[in-house]
């Protein structure tokens, strides 16, 4: 008979699992080193929270099942965040953490994850889809299968076994592993309800959020946006559902969207929101007398679907692509209206002129440098918002960014896991000073594993996102400056990062076609003007 630890290698291994991320300690050893000698390469973080988003970056990136672990106590905390973020964004990732031996129970133990200190079993229940403490090795076949059920059936989202040290070396006979068949979730109604809302519409308007991405429906929404000849525009979470110069596509919205696309929302009579709950990031700048007569709402998840806006609602639930390709078919057999669409409008504002060098410009311009083969990572802050706004996405699915949760430096794990997953694919992370100093010394994760991550980093020597909306709102910036600021490139060196230091555009430009050329880790600093107004304000004045 195997261990335990055996066993949860062996399924993970039949998962197609490839790569698991986190660091080492004593309680979940016996597991970690069995991943190993399975062929599961272990990628160690610096921090367990840049683990938890690597493993997140890898489920995104390959659509499989995410793998983080930490210790007990303190390696599990760490770890809770990253579920949190996980579950924000539906991706599918176990977290395994240590336990002390069961056989120990009551006992004051280092780093205890009992009931008697952190109860990671008890902690991870809200922040993931599934939460259980593996008490016995005979409870580990039927625990292990309903985890991974949760995290990748229906919605998906993240899943967690506490396995103490002891329960790791017992020993346990072959058990059947369900391997669950992702079934997509498709509507069985609405849909004929959808479609006669969307002929009566004189102004209706397609809000493609997150969703698109995630379920990979770039070429159903392009199809149904050119069907009914109906206006696209992207929520922050939703850059990038389709190329920045399509006809129908009208820019972004809400925090670090168009003035454009904003006003396209305020004189709709008809929303077709495709994968976003609607939160405040989204509809910021929507006037609550202008909510449009009627909402269509495509969502895996109902929890918010129809609970947002005063419009009559008719629901879509279920998988996005699927149901959109469901319409589609309908649509082949239904009379269209014609419906005049303005196409190929300059949504874009003016870039703001400033002494020093402008982020809004440098994202703009950055469209032309990366290669066609890139995915930008896109951490959350004014370097974030600026990219949601400026910059102009080619290919659909490229752009990750999570305005919902909105973990500062997530982006920077998130990178990493997607390229040990992607080995062959440029990848990009816009991130802060502030996220950098959090997490940035996970750099040195991707020089040690040799994964040619291109980190820019923008260096404002400030909070820049919460120095500007408190100085709008209060007048007050207390805690949002870098008295000393961090020197990005000297950092990244003592790392074994490659390192630029840029504070013109020319030196930008030629910093990201050598770092390109290099395939290694490199770390490009980006030092612009600190007066630099950031696209959030819209958000600011609805806080008043």
């Amino acid at each position: 008979m195997k261990s335990v630890a055996d066993h949860l290698a062996q399924a993970l291994r039949r998962l197609e699992v490839t790569h698991a991320f986190g660091i080492i300690g004593k309680s979940i050893c016996p597991a970690a080193l069995k991943m190993v000698d399975y062929g599961i390469e272990f990628i160690p973080g610096r921090h367990e929270a840049s683990s938890g988003f690597a493993a997140a970056g890898y489920a995104l990136q390959t659509g499989r099942l995410g793998v983080a672990f930490g210790t007990s106590g303190p390696g599990g905390t760490n770890l809770l965040t990253a579920a949190a973020h996980a579950k924000a964004n539906n991706l599918p990732v176990l977290f395994i953490t240590g336990h002390q031996s069961i056989k120990e129970l009551g006992l004051p133990q280092c780093q205890d994850s009992t009931s008697y200190l952190a109860d990671l079993a008890d902690m991870f229940r809200p922040a993931t889809l599934f939460s259980k403490l593996v008490e016995r090795a005979d409870h580990f076949p039927t625990l292990f299968n309903h985890a991974i059920a949760a995290a990748l059936e229906g919605k998906g989202g993240p899943a967690h076994l506490c396995i103490p040290f002891d329960v790791q070396s017992e020993r346990l006979e072959e058990f059947r592993l369900v391997i669950p068949q992702r079934e997509p979730l498709v509507s069985l109604g609405n849909r004929e309800r959808a479609i006669e809302a969307i002929n009566r519409a004189e102004r209706p308007v397609i809000i493609a959020g997150k969703g698109v991405n995630r379920s990979g429906a770039h070429e159903e929404l392009v199809h149904f946006a050119e069907t009914f000849n109906i206006p696209v525009v992207t929520t922050p979470g939703g850059k990038g559902a389709i190329a920045w110069d399509h006809p129908l596509y009208h820019g972004p919205v809400g925090v670090g969207g168009c003035t454009h696309g904003d006003g396209l929302l305020n004189s709709s009579d008809l929303f077709i929101v495709m994968g976003s709950r609607l939160s405040d990031m989204t509809i910021c700048n929507l006037k609550p007398q202008n909510h449009p007569a009627t909402l269509v709402q495509f969502d895996i998840d109902p929890t918010f679907v129809g609970k947002i806006l005063t419009s009559r609602t008719i629901p879509v639930t279920g998988d996005l692509r699927h149901n959109l390709m469901q319409c589609l078919e309908a649509a082949e057999t239904a009379i269209l209206p014609k419906r005049d669409t303005e196409t190929h409008v300059n949504y874009s504002d003016a870039l703001p002129v400033l002494p020093g060098l402008s982020l809004a410009s440098v994202m703009q311009r950055m469209v032309d440098l990366v290669p066609e083969r890139s995915t930008l990572y896109v951490d959350d802050g004014s370097h974030g918002f600026n990219a949601v706004k400026w910059y102009k996405v080619k290919r659909p699915g490229s752009f990750v960014f999570d305005s919902y949760f909105a973990c500062m430096g997530n982006a920077i794990g998130m990178s990493i896991g997607a390229q040990c997953a992607a080995p062959d694919e440029t990848v990009f992370c816009i991130t802060g000073d502030g996220c950098f100093m959090m997490l940035g010394a996970e750099i040195n994760t991707a020089v040690c594993k040799e994964l040619p991550v291109i980190f820019i980093v923008v260096n404002n020597k400030q909070l820049d996102m919460a120095l500007k909306g408190m100085e709008k709102t209060t007048g007050r910036i207390d805690g949002t400056i870098f008295e000393v600021p961090m020197d990005a490139s000297q950092f990244a060196r003592s790392l074994g990062a490659a390192a630029f230091r840029c504070e013109t555009m020319e030196q930008f430009e030629q910093a990201v076609q050598e770092a390109v050329s290099l395939k290694r880790a490199a770390v490009i600093e980006l030092l612009t003007d600190r007066s630099e107004i950031p696209p959030t304000a819209h958000r600011v004045l609805v806080m008043n």
